[in-house]
Parts: C-alpha cells; sequence; structure tokens
C-alpha cells in the first residue's frame, strides 16, 4: 500500500479518528462514507504499531475538512493504485482535458504511470462537489528510469503551461520516495548536489538529488 492509493473497507470496519467526536457531524459524514463504500487514501504511515494510517476529505459543503483515520489490516477490502487522468476528465472544463490528455499520451509513450489525487480525486470518487476555482489538479507520477524522469517533468511543465489549472504534485522514485515536480525540476536543472524534501511511506525528509537518482536504472 503507497500513499494516494484508494482504499476500500469492509461494510462492518471499525474506523477510529481523532478527529471525529462520537455523535458529532464529521462522525455522521465518515459512517455514510463507510456506508456508501468510497474510498479512503492511503496515508504516510507510522514507524511502527499494528494500524494503518487512511485519510478522508470531506466535501466543499463541509468545508473539506480532513479527516486522519487508523484501521487493522483486516478490515481493508481492497487496495486500488489511484485513479487515472481518464477517470477524472469529466470533471474538467475543455481546456485542462485537453492538457490532461496530452500528458497522459506522452507519459503512456514513456511507459510511466500517473495518478490523480487531492480534490479532484475526491470528487470524481464521490460525485460531491470539492473543487474551487483555482483548484489545483494533483498528480503522482511513478518513475523508474532516469529517462522516464527527465521525460515526466518535461511533459508536467507543459501542462501546466497549457492548462487553465495549476498542474501540482509528486514524482515518485523506484521504491516509495516522492518529491514535489515543481520543487525537483530547477535542482536538476542546476545544482545535481543539492536537497530536496521528499515523502516516503514511513519517512519525511531532505534527500540529496544524487542519491534519488541512483533508485533510478539507466535508460
Amino acid at each position: 500500500m503507497l500513499r494516494h492509493d484508494r482504499v476500500y473497507l469492509r461494510p462492518q470496519a471499525v474506523v477510529a479518528s481523532p478527529c471525529a467526536a462520537p455523535d458529532s457531524p464529521a462522525q455522521a459524514a465518515l459512517d455514510a462514507w463507510l456506508g456508501a463504500n468510497r474510498p479512503f487514501v492511503a496515508a504516510r504511515q507510522a514507524a511502527s504499531g499494528d494500524r494503518l494510517a487512511l485519510g478522508l476529505c470531506l466535501p466543499l459543503a463541509q468545508e473539506r475538512r480532513r479527516l486522519s483515520l487508523q484501521v487493522v489490516a483486516g478490515d481493508i477490502a481492497a487496495v486500488l493504485p489511484p485513479l487515472g487522468i481518464d477517470d477524472c476528465l469529466d470533471s474538467l472544463d475543455a481546456v485542462d482535458r485537453s492538457a490532461l490528455q496530452s500528458l497522459q499520451e506522452t507519459l503512456a509513450r514513456c511507459g510511466v504511470r500517473v495518478g490523480v489525487y487531492g480534490s479532484l480525486a475526491w470528487q470524481t470518487s464521490s460525485g460531491e462537489a470539492y473543487r474551487r476555482a483555482g483548484s489545483d489538479i494533483d498528480l503522482i507520477v511513478d518513475v523508474d528510469r532516469r529517462d522516464q524522469c527527465a521525460a515526466a517533468l518535461g511533459a508536467l511543465l507543459e501542462a501546466d503551461r497549457r492548462a487553465a489549472s495549476r498542474i501540482d504534485g509528486e514524482l515518485r522514485f523506484a521504491g516509495d520516495l516522492a518529491v514535489a515536480w515543481r520543487e525537483l525540476l530547477p535542482m536538476l536543472v542546476g545544482d545535481v548536489a543539492g536537497k530536496v524534501l521528499a515523502k516516503g511511506e514511513r519517512q519525511v525528509g531532505l534527500f540529496a538529488i544524487g542519491e534519488l537518482l541512483a533508485r533510478l536504472s539507466p535508460a
């Protein structure tokens, strides 16, 4: 289970959340979400312990409140990768739709998978309103080779230039470390000896660019 994966729970799952007091609107929303068999998302996991960390973002009607959750592994029914771009196109205007379709085509030619998370993914999964005017589009792009890394950054930059919405998100290197692509791009162009903030499944910290590139196989 990787960060941003969609996680479906069993109907009788016991979900603990410090953000949802008993009989509160947040708890009612959480119960309704589980009852509708909608997906949660995998969060960064604790370094130890037998419970798994998930997340839920509530719709605009509930001010997009974010809930952190914990479940036991036995209550997980299925784990799926993030939604693909094709899954989310109906929620976008024509300009963003065209930019993302071109991005997906470019990345597919390089053998790179791109997933959608954030407000666009929540809206697509639930059918409820999440996106505001000016909402970002968040993407997770998995790369295994150095040529894929360069191609993905170029494609993201071009998509951001063409789209009406800001294209945000992460490049995830072989293994589990992910870096905001906007932070990574100038470092690769300039200071390859510098460090960037990278987020893993159980860790977060500053990593040297060279260390991240070493995780990728040659083209």
